[in-house]
């Protein structure tokens, strides 16, 4: 059985004046539900042998710094590729280690959007491509089937 979502989807880019960069709007409406993310470095490409550190950080509607309730969750959709290590002394940090395998991982940092008693998960999301490393070794290979030396060459 299939689950058919009947909405919109916008994608929206726009070249800022300052500093020169390229941001990416992205909106998912259906029905009263609608997800907007806005940025510049919604995907990143990581050798298979590296790492980087990772911080989320949450805006309001305007693009002021602003709170949410609790620590956040790290996840990866496929630890084979990319793994997340979340920061020991503060929830909003963590670590992508590239697993070995290349490919492409989504990190997703869940968190409460709601300051008070109740839950508004508030999800973010970030493509993580892993490619292969510096070369360290060759390998020569035939690419055909023997063929006589001709003539003129021996």
């Amino acid at each position: 059985m299939a689950l058919e979502i009947a909405g919109s989807f916008q994608v929206l880019m726009r070249q800022l004046i300052e500093p020169p960069s390229i941001e990416c709007v992205t909106t998912l409406r259906y029905g009263a539900f609608s997800i907007t993310v806005k940025g510049n470095k919604m995907a990143y490409t990581l050798p298979v042998d590296q790492q980087v550190e990772l911080q989320v950080a949450y805006v309001d509607a305007h693009g002021n710094p602003a709170k949410v309730d609790g620590d956040v969750e790290w996840t990866s959709s496929d630890d084979t590729i990319a793994k997340v290590v979340p920061g020991a002394a503060m929830s909003f940090k963590a670590t992508v280690q590239a697993a070995g395998k290349v490919g492409t991982a989504q990190i997703t940092v869940s968190a409460d959007a709601d300051l008070g008693a109740g839950v508004k998960e508030l999800v973010t999301l970030m493509d993580v491509t892993t490619v292969a490393g510096e070369a360290v070794a060759g390998t020569i290979t035939p690419t055909g089937a023997p063929t006589p030396v001709p003539p003129a060459r021996r």
